[in-house]
């Protein structure tokens, strides 16, 4: 029964809920322990994991998810884990590491820093954000001294650059890549660096054309068996892709997403003079644009036989073309224009394999939902919707059915009721400030949300919109990572910063980002006020003209941070004397930085025993004293004197805010 539930669990709830209650639940759980993801915990489940389970399970773990956010989190703890210089030790066993949200320049100074495990074969790469630098991919290539076997970097990553800065540094060890390139000039770097890649998967952006002329000189990689190109924003020709194929005498599986002008690449005949003789599954998504009439196009097609391919005519004003796709469609992901998309709707039935979907531009609301009838496996979607709300939607014979769909990113206005009814494991969603008003109003979407929603992020916030994250955190109680995005320098800013001090929660704390751009004015304002508050567990980086707060922690309370004295000194007072769990009558005890005396006693007063007690640290005031009289209980005594005492220094301005910490 225990095993069966765990199946339905994120392995942190699994650590935190039922490790170390016995050794027979140590080994029951013990193939839950393999993979480590520690996004989506509570701050409660992070601290504990890392702190108390981390280093008794380390030898299990084979595979680790880290988001970059997170890592400055780690270096404010007390005892701070730097992750990079210690992932050998703490995984020793660890085979695959999977790094979320860095930025260029932060994950090329955490690899240049990282000490990895020895077994380590595979990193992945995901949401790679803000601009590369020119060396990182060959940095990436080369960690764990040359002994990775496997490198992917997600579609949602950053185009990298490429540019060989050793021409005797090869990577003969890298067996399968997944890679973003700027433009095809760097496919030549690429194929010399990877003498033994066997499975290549490249993804192009674009260029002013398309040229292969780096390939001239290039060996051949005579390893290869499974390449993918996927550049569907750029035209593409016969010989462009036949000085590709000439370098791949031992392909296998071949997969092309392109947009081509030249007839001979939807031509089977064509294709088959420059594929490698050892070619044995090939799978295109080709948009063909013609000038020649329909009749030629469907001699093309001819050559194909029949139900290999399918083929839907587009049009669009002036211009004629032709999507073309091999059926079954075996991609997993596909990123395409948002014409295209609502142009082939009677192809999607076809798409049932595609995992990861992203329609560039806008498309309605109708138009979405006949896409997504189709795509019952699909897991990550990304679109723009046309601000159509007010049409009725006559899609009632629609049938959703998303149970996979985890990752949902909707620009504009949006009618998503449909959607989140079909999507039951939907936990990371973004949506623009519309949609979010409109979501947070709906007590239908709040139901449907309120427990599933782990990561939520606004974007386009304005200068005259407002945000209550208050009602936002009521409302989706599993809430535990949270983005907002200003799109302009006016927008209020310093209101959303201050709300989100006022979210500190010890318990259950919930990680803020606030990114937004910045005047020369506001950016130094920001600058002075984390200097004023360097104490706050609090990182800021201003990069590219935006603001990223990360509010990663604390324990000063909001209404120390509001001057209210009396609530400040009862709740930080109450802290302090249930840190320890004994108290002599005559003690001293470690706090706000110092050594502190307590001295209690009891007596008799109207005919009833009651206590009194003082407290006070010399080092900090010798004169300022907390205390307590007639409490019916030694324990009230000790903790009213506590709170006393923090409330007149804090009064007095005697007990810094950084102290309340410590």
């Amino acid at each position: 029964m225990i095993l069966h539930i765990c199946q339905y669990l994120r392995n942190t709830d699994i650590l935190y809920s039922l490790f170390n209650l016995n050794t027979r639940f140590n080994v029951l759980i013990s193939g839950f322990c393999y993979n480590l993801d520690l996004n989506n915990t509570t701050h409660k489940q992070f601290n504990c994991v890392l702190s108390n389970i981390l280093s008794q399970i380390g030898s299990n773990i084979q595979s680790f998810v880290l988001n970059g956010n997170w890592t400055s989190f780690l270096s404010y703890k007390k005892d701070p884990i730097h992750l990079h210089s210690n992932l050998s030790l703490m995984f020793p066993n660890l085979q695959v590491l999977t790094l979320e949200y860095f930025t260029g320049e932060h994950l090329c100074t955490f690899l240049e820093k990282m000490q990895s495990p020895l077994k380590l074969v595979k990193l992945n790469i995901k949401y790679l954000m803000d601009n590369s630098q020119s060396e990182l991919l060959e940095r990436v290539l080369s960690i764990n001294n040359c002994r990775l076997r496997s490198i992917t970097f997600d579609q949602n990553s950053i185009f990298l650059p490429l540019e060989i800065i050793d021409k005797t540094s090869l990577y003969p060890n890298i067996e399968e890549l997944t890679v973003n390139l700027i433009d095809c000039e760097m496919l030549g770097n690429l194929f010399t660096l990877l003498v033994h890649i066997r499975r290549l998967h490249i993804n192009l952006g674009v260029a002013p054309s398309v040229s292969t002329a780096s390939l001239k000189n290039v060996p051949a990689l005579i390893h290869l068996t499974d390449f993918q190109l996927y550049s569907i924003q750029m035209s593409w020709t016969f010989e462009n892709i036949q000085d590709i194929m000439c370098k791949m005498p031992s392909l296998q599986r071949l997969a092309l997403y392109l947009s081509t002008e030249d007839r001979r690449l939807v031509n089977k005949q064509d294709l088959a003079t420059i594929l490698p003789s050892s070619q044995i599954q090939m799978d295109f998504f080709i948009v063909y644009h013609f000038s020649e009439p329909s009749i030629e196009v469907d001699t093309s097609l001819d050559t194909w036989p029949r139900g290999q391919i399918s083929m839907t005519r587009l049009s669009d004003g002036s211009n004629q073309y032709a999507l073309i796709h091999t059926v079954p469609f075996n991609g997993k992901s596909l990123v395409i224009p948002s014409i295209l998309g609502k142009s082939m709707l009677p192809a999607w039935k076809y798409m049932q394999k595609v995992r990861n979907l992203r329609i560039r531009g806008e498309l309605s609301s109708i138009d979405m939902l006949m896409i997504m009838q189709h795509l019952h496996g699909i897991e990550t979607f990304r679109v723009d919707l046309k601000m159509d709300l007010e049409t009725p939607i006559e899609t009632q014979s629609v049938v959703l059915h998303l149970p996979q769909l985890k990752k949902l990113k909707v620009a504009g206005s949006c009618e998503l009721f449909r959607i989140l009814e079909a999507a039951p494991n939907l936990n990371d969603l973004s949506i623009t400030f519309d949609c979010y008003n409109r979501i947070i109003n709906d007590e239908s979407l709040c139901k449907l949300l309120e427990k599933r929603i782990v990561r939520l992020e606004i974007f386009r916030l304005e200068h005259n919109q407002k945000i209550q994250l208050d009602l936002i955190i009521k409302k989706f109680t599993n809430l535990r990572h949270m983005v907002l995005c200003i799109s302009d320098s006016s927008a209020d800013i310093d209101s959303l910063f201050l709300q989100g001090l006022e979210m500190w929660r010890e318990e259950e704390l919930i990680y803020l980002c606030l990114k937004g751009p910045l005047s020369q004015n506001r950016r130094s304002t920001v600058h002075q006020w984390f200097n004023d508050h360097s104490y706050l567990q609090i990182e800021a980086i201003i990069r590219d003209e935006n603001l990223h707060i990360y509010i990663v922690g604390g324990r000063r309370p909001s209404c120390c941070l509001a001057l209210n004295y009396v609530v400040c000194g009862l709740t930080v007072g109450s802290a302090v004397y249930k840190q320890y769990a004994s108290w002599s009558d005559v003690d001293t005890k470690q706090a706000f930085g110092t050594t502190c005396n307590s001295q209690f006693k009891g007596g008799f007063h109207d005919w009833e025993w009651k206590w009194s007690g003082k407290f006070s640290c010399p080092s900090l005031s010798p004169t300022v004293m907390g205390e307590s009289t007639q409490y019916a209980s030694r324990t009230g005594a000790i903790e009213h004197a506590v709170q006393d005492y923090v409330t007149k220094m804090t009064s007095a301005g005697l007990l810094k805010p950084e102290q309340l910490n410590t």
